[in-house]
């Protein structure tokens, strides 16, 4: 499922931000601004570069809560083309607009409900980081992170698939706007 174009309506508020060329992005990657000394698998001092969200790497409890207020004051967007590794570029990222992503794997599928919370998958023993293409709703305890990307647009009862608007911090009315 990656590399794909997510978008399914809206204005998306577009913004160009740098990506290194060790990270390679997918079109459809959650997208953060590096702000943080070494929460990417890498080990880099933070360099305010944008990350796919596959690239954070939290390895203690301190580590998770850094990253969840992270994801949550630097959360950039959707990448909306992808970059290859080996290449530093600008990349575009849409800050607003409606998605589809899937929801990660439960073993029932469940209904979301217009107005819920999505979230970035939690990072927890099962899961090292979060991902940068699925995420969980609101019914989701288990896996619910506080790391809240946006709201859901559209209800549906046994659900793999989510529609939601993000939120994004750079987006209008962003804390970065």
């Amino acid at each position: 499922m990656a590399g794909r174009n997510r978008h399914l309506k809206g204005k998306t508020n577009t913004i160009l931000a740098p990506v290194h060329s060790y990270h390679v992005v997918e079109q459809g990657d959650f997208m953060v601004l590096s702000s943080v000394d070494y929460i990417t698998d890498r080990g880099i001092a933070a360099d305010n570069y944008a990350a796919p969200f596959s690239e954070l790497q939290p390895d203690t409890t301190q580590e998770v809560l850094v990253l969840s207020r992270l994801i949550y004051s630097q959360f950039l967007g959707v990448a909306m083309e992808g970059s290859p590794a080996g290449v530093t570029e600008n990349i575009t990222i849409a800050t607003t607009g409606v998605f589809r992503y899937p929801i990660i794997h439960t073993s029932v599928p469940s209904a979301v409900t217009v107005g819920s919370l999505v979230a970035a998958v939690s990072p927890s023993t099962a899961y090292k980081g979060v991902s940068a293409q699925t995420v969980a709703h609101g019914t989701d305890a288990v896996r619910m992170s506080t790391s809240y990307l946006g709201y859901i647009v559209k209800s549906e009862s046994g659900a793999s698939f989510v529609d939601f608007e993000i939120r994004t911090a750079f987006g209008p009315g962003g804390l970065a706007s």
